[in-house]
This record gives structure tokens, sequence and C-alpha cells, in this order.
């Protein structure tokens, strides 16, 4: 098995160029499709998220051509609106204030030479450990809806081109 190790936000930073080349070598290539400017949208991103409370890299294989990494950071209180959240609020109601405080998957990548071995599954548990943790996907890009099933993630909703996974029960913040 291609080795883990957890980097902090400076040596996410320092590899930020690797980063940005696997994340263009999985999301801009099929299934995913993503433009060329998803990649440069992602590199701004993470040199947002490295300072972000809970910021947490986890990489697979050689620093100068990853074959896959993960990546989370904390959900804020009070859960934001921007970006794709307003979506994840919209489908999860009240309940969604449930996942402040838990670590948001914000990217998971693996190379298509590396799949098919386990190396998503790894790089999702080392990320997660024992927390409580949520990710969305797009239910439209194959196989990743069946990944996080098998992977043991509960679907909680479907919709605007997005499916919300945790690995912990929801409650509605709304009862009280």
């Amino acid at each position: 098995m291609t080795r883990l190790r957890t980097v902090d936000g400076a040596g996410a930073l320092a590899l930020r160029g690797p980063l940005v080349e696997t994340y263009t070598a999985v999301f801009c290539a099929p299934p995913w499709n993503e433009s060329p400017d998803r990649a440069a949208r992602f590199a701004d991103l993470l040199v947002d998220w490295v300072h972000q409370p809970g910021f947490r890299l986890v990489l697979a294989g050689d620093d100068d051509a990853p074959a896959g990494f993960a990546l989370g950071l904390s959900t804020p209180e009070p859960f934001p609106s921007t970006r794709a959240y307003g979506q994840v609020r919209r489908l999860l109601g009240p309940a969604v204030e449930t996942l402040c405080g838990w670590l948001e998957v914000a990217e998971l990548a693996v190379r298509p030479q590396a799949r098919r071995a386990g190396l998503g599954r790894a790089l999702l548990a080392t990320l997660v450990g024992d927390r409580p943790a949520w990710l969305l996907t797009v239910p439209t890009v194959a196989g990743t809806t069946a990944f996080y099933d098998t992977a043991g993630w509960s679907r909680r909703a479907t919709g605007y081109g997005i499916t919300v996974y945790t690995n912990r029960p929801l409650t509605d913040a709304g009862q009280g």
C-alpha cells in the first residue's frame, strides 16, 4: 500500500504545485471533466483552507507526484452560506447546524492509475479518524455515490446537483 502521511498547513502550501497537478489529473479528466479554471480555483482555495481551523491534509505517495490526497477542515459556526454551503442548507434544513464543528471533507483525489486499490478508502479513513464528518459529491459522476455508499457513509440528501453524506446521524437543530 502507498505510504500515507498527514501534512500541516505550511507543508500543504509547500506542496501546492504537486497538489494542483494531482487535482488536475483527477478532476480535469473523465469522469469529472472539470475545466482548468476549476484547478486554478482549487489552488486559490488551498491557500485559504490552510489557515482555517482544523485544516488537515493526508498525502499518499511522493511529494513531487502524489498518488492522491484527502483534505478537510472544521465546519464553522454558524454554518456558512457561501459556495455550495447554501445548497447544503436548503437540502438539510435546520439539521445543517449539526455539521458545525464537524470535519468537512473538502477534497478526496486519487490519480486514475492508483484507483481500485483501496487508496481512496485509506485516505478518507486517515483524514476522518473517529471524528464526525460530512462531505458532498456530484451524484451524476460515475462511481462517486457507490464509493461513499460502500465506504459506510450515509446519504442525507440529494438535490441542486449534489449529494450530502455524513458518517454520523444528523439531529434536527430545530427540535430541541
